[in-house]
């Protein structure tokens, strides 16, 4: 009976065990059900994809967008306030980030679809931010209503670029001329003969540092006072009478000096003293002047490092000595497509600065620079670009339809100094804007110049449409009905 009587007590805890087990699994079965629930409710409830960037990210997407990196300006903000409302239609947080992100509203331009409303309007949505000022050539009518919609808030220019017809840039002039720019740093004008204008003053804009003035017509009061805090000078102008105007430049704190267009009045030279004039941290001068030796000459600049310069026909350089030995960066730019045909000048210009490193020449430049003469005597070198005995990197800027042009001049020259033991070069192709290249041309220059150290193209757009092969050994092209064919391994070892 003992017996029977536990067996009936392990049964009916069994029994009971069972009964909870199945509650437990009937309460997690409810609660999956309820979680399932939940986690089906905060995925549709949670932001869609495009909502979901971190808004610091999104801002700084957007901004590639909305905020002027330069390039066509007038096609830029002409096209903003339809990209504006592109992006705040997507969803209402992109909509949130377009209005309340003040940077997004800093780029102003006055064009002519410019009115006074929409410029209130963006004026209030930059808060408190740094302007950008663009004027192109609104329309007569509405520019003195944009102007003093504008103006008042002067106190936050940070850049003024202004292009338009000169019946009314001086009306703009005249206007700036009344108020001060507290934080204007930035500012390209087209002078159209006009006078230096009064706002640039220190006076007036105490932090200026950038200016380009192109057209300006030299007066007495130019730089009247000269500015501590320029350090990029950029001038486009025409007569110049004696080194006056360049006692007035801040010489003192400028980095980057330009001047175009600049020449003596009519036919007489400049009057420039020797050394007279001290740039003392200026590392960039870009001279495309008449006669320039007679003003590198009156220059004295130790820290110079890069070099621009445009030939022009006529009198060239003197001799200079040591005077620009330290400048390592020498560039040549073309007029008119024309180059330096003269071997005397290139022979000059490379003694002149026989320190450079790194040297940029358009491709009309070869044969001047690197092609054999006959010297006057046996102290100077035969070709001019044997003057620069550090040389490390050379560009040539090849411009449309440059063709073939003197490239086995230069890898003659090439050959020749690798036989008299010196390194060998970086060597770089660059395509200028318009410049194309056929495959001929491709595979010729890169089969002369193979032997460099380093050669590399950049910017060069091939003119025929190519087409790998299936077994990926040959690159095949196709012209005027006619198939060619190039191996791809090697020109897989050039850098394009």
């Amino acid at each position: 009976m003992a017996e029977l009587a536990h067996a009936r007590a392990e049964l009916a805890q069994l029994q009971s065990t069972e009964k909870t087990l199945v509650e437990q699994l009937l309460a997690v079965r409810v609660a999956i059900e309820t979680q399932k629930s939940k986690i089906s409710k905060l995925v549709e409830d949670r932001p869609s994809l495009i909502n979901r960037l971190p808004i610091e990210l999104l801002t700084k997407i957007l901004g590639f967008l909305l905020v002027s990196s330069g390039g066509d300006r007038y096609r830029f903000f002409r096209s903003l306030p339809k990209l504006r409302k592109n992006l705040a239609g997507v969803s209402r947080f992109w909509r949130d980030v377009t209005r309340n992100t003040p940077v997004f509203w800093s780029n102003i331009g006055l064009t002519r679809d410019s009115d006074s409303y929409s410029l209130m309007t963006q004026l209030k949505r930059s808060r408190e931010c740094f302007l950008d000022i663009v004027i192109l050539n609104p329309y007569e009518g509405s520019l003195d209503a944009l102007l003093d919609t504008l103006i008042p808030s002067a106190i936050r220019w940070r850049s003024l670029t202004v292009q338009v017809p000169s019946i009314l840039l001086s009306g703009i002039i005249c206007k700036l001329d009344r108020y001060k720019f507290p934080c204007l740093e930035d500012v390209f004008i087209d002078m159209r003969n006009c006078a230096y204008p009064q706002f640039l003053l220190p006076t007036h804009c105490p932090v200026l540092r950038h200016l380009d003035l192109r057209g300006l017509c030299m007066t007495e009061d130019f730089f009247s006072t000269a500015s501590t805090t320029l350090t990029t000078l950029s001038l486009s102008m025409g007569l110049i009478r004696d080194q006056l105007f360049l006692s007035r430049i801040p010489t003192q704190s400028l980095t980057s000096l330009t001047i175009t267009g600049a020449c003596p009045d009519h036919d007489r030279n400049w009057v420039l003293e020797h050394d007279a004039v001290c740039f003392p941290v200026l590392r960039r001068l870009l001279i495309d002047t008449r006669d320039p030796h007679l003003f590198m000459d009156a220059i004295v600049t130790p820290k110079l490092e890069h070099f621009v310069y445009a030939y022009h026909p006529g009198p060239i350089f003197h001799a200079f000595g040591s005077k620009f030995n330290h400048v390592c960066h020498f560039t040549s730019l073309p007029r008119l497509r024309k180059g330096i045909s003269s071997s005397r000048v290139a022979h000059i210009l490379c003694r002149n600065f026989s320190g450079v490193r790194y040297a940029s020449l358009p491709a009309i430049d070869i044969a001047t620079f690197f092609m054999p003469t006959c010297p006057p005597d046996d102290s100077v070198p035969q070709t001019p670009a044997d003057s620069w005995e550090s040389l490390e990197r050379l560009t040539v800027v090849c411009n449309i339809d440059d063709g073939y042009r003197n490239v086995d001049t230069l890898a003659k020259w090439l050959t020749k100094r690798q036989g008299l033991g010196l390194p060998s070069l970086h060597v770089q192709l660059a395509g200028s804007p318009f410049a194309h290249m056929t495959i001929e041309e491709f595979s010729f220059r890169y089969n002369q110049l193979r032997d460099c150290r380093v050669l590399s193209f950049e910017g060069i757009r091939l003119s025929h449409t190519l087409y790998p092969s299936t077994d990926g050994s040959l690159l095949h092209r196709y012209k005027g009905g006619q198939q060619g064919q190039h191996h791809f391994a090697q020109l897989a070892e050039v850098t394009p």
